[in-house]
């Protein structure tokens, strides 16, 4: 049987923005030197970690310069990824986003249980120290696919053979790299498995939402 040209519409895509920072080597230095000795003078928040220190989430009202750039190349980002429905159509978002921001601070056999964002439309974690995580080190950033199991219950071994869809009711994974920033919907499950590098996994987190 003949057909005509087959076309591919990949429905209801999730986005995953990743990006590094042209100002990270300076940035980095700044926000370790600051932070690194107050994760071991101050308490830390419990939430999603499991061990390692979290700080309060008010990183973006830090009076630390480093701080506040960051945040403004984060918010950046995601204003160029965001666009409001109009009649006429999307158009560029312009509303102005609330955020709140915390860093984090995860040493050897620390990790973050699986979790989402309630209160947010997008979330974001930049990379200050990767503290040499991936492989055996492990400290990866883990997305679950929001079906579930779903797309993989009929039979596991079974692959759609579309580009962007192999994983489809799987996992997808992100190794953590100095000065890396990601960028997705803050409904989308993620979690970290446990990290056993050399040095702290130093990270900032944050969540964009409207006022």
């Amino acid at each position: 049987m003949s057909t005509s040209e087959l076309t591919v519409h990949k429905l209801f895509s999730t986005p995953l923005l990743l990006t590094n920072i042209d100002e990270a080597a300076d940035l980095n230095v700044a926000l370790l030197e600051y932070f690194l000795p107050r994760a071991s003078q101050q308490a830390g928040r419990k939430h999603t970690n499991l061990g390692g220190w979290q700080s309060a989430d008010d990183f973006q009202l830090s009076e630390l310069p480093a701080a506040q750039k960051l945040c403004r190349i984060v918010t950046g980002v995601v204003q160029s990824a965001t666009a409001v429905l109009t009649p006429g159509g999307l158009v560029e978002a312009s509303l102005p986003m609330r955020v709140n921001a915390w860093v984090n601070v995860n040493p050897p056999g620390a990790s973050n249980a699986l979790h989402g964002h309630a209160g947010a439309f997008w979330s974001a974690v930049y990379y200050v120290d990767d503290g040499d995580a991936g492989g055996d080190n492990g400290g990866e950033l883990f997305f679950h696919d929001p079906r579930g199991l779903l797309p993989a219950m009929h039979d596991p071994l079974l692959r759609f053979r579309i580009e962007g869809c192999v994983t489809a009711g799987y996992t997808e994974k992100i190794t953590p790299q100095s000065g890396l920033l990601v960028v997705f919907p803050s409904w989308l499950l993620h979690a970290v498995d446990p990290f056993y590098g050399n040095r702290p996994r130093v990270s900032v987190a944050f969540n964009f939402g409207t006022p």
